[in-house]
């Protein structure tokens, strides 16, 4: 299955090496998590985890350090925990403003607290969890928006059920219903040929559905603080703003 995780294919153009030193005074935040790696230490990698850790829809996210160690091998190979472990502070890791500190190319993502806040790759366990939900997910849904290849968000806001699917070679597909209907119902509206826009380094992002007049803006929240939502909706009239929701549950 290609399973496309858009963050990293955006920071591999952004980024093709880190020019910048990390500056001294992160290094203490950085050098235990390098060191726990390195010894391979589940429990001591568990406790730099900032909670819960996200993982790519259909993946559900990470709520503990239990589930944590219990998935650890779903998140992390072999490969990776090399990478990490051997990393150099001097030369592969990097602050990247407000987001935090970056591994590569923001392979891996540390706050200025040494939490791990972010791991942009996916192993081939993980990869296989996820064709195994996503087939899951179709058998959930209304048959006439079942048909796709890889599902991108699942959300609920105060008003709306949304989904954004993709169709294939990012070909993005919107659809909505009241908050009072299930999946299994027809959607209320569906919307073809989404845009997908990058904000900075950080990996978060904005897809954007035209329906004549009427703009329907998803923002996406990869990096932030602990109170940031996971995203939220915007509905425009022309320029004029009609709507604005924060997402209450993203799946």
């Amino acid at each position: 299955m290609k399973f496309i995780n858009h963050v990293v294919v955006l920071l591999s153009l952004l980024f093709t090496s880190n020019t910048f030193a990390l500056e001294q005074k992160y290094h203490e935040s950085v050098l235990p998590v390098i060191a726990a790696f390195k010894m391979q230490d589940k429990t001591a990698i568990a406790a730099h985890i900032r909670y819960p850790l996200k993982r790519q829809y259909p993946l559900p996210d990470i709520k503990n350090e239990a589930e944590f160690i219990n998935r650890f091998d779903e998140v992390f190979d072999d490969e990776l925990v090399a990478v990490i472990g051997s990393s150099n502070i001097n030369t592969d890791w990097d602050k990247v403003g407000w987001r935090g500190i970056m591994l590569n190319n923001g392979v891996m993502w540390v706050n200025t607290d040494g939490k791990i806040i972010g791991i942009n790759s996916h192993t081939a366990k993980e990869q296989a969890f996820a064709k195994r939900l996503i087939e899951q997910d179709k058998q959930s849904l209304n048959s006439s928006i079942n048909t796709f290849e890889e599902p991108v968000l699942d959300w609920k806001t105060a008003s709306y059920h949304i989904r954004v699917d993709d169709l294939g070679d990012r070909n993005y597909r919107y659809a909505v219903w009241s908050s009072d209907k299930r999946p299994k119902d027809k959607p209320d509206m569906v919307l073809f040929n989404g845009d997908i826009t990058f904000e900075g380094s950080g990996g978060n992002h904005h897809y954007t559905f035209k329906n004549g007049r009427y703009s329907y803006i998803l923002h996406v929240t990869v990096i932030g603080c602990d109170t940031s939502p996971p995203g939220w909706l915007e509905v425009y009239k022309n320029d004029e703003q009609l709507l604005k929701e924060r997402v209450i549950s993203a799946e």
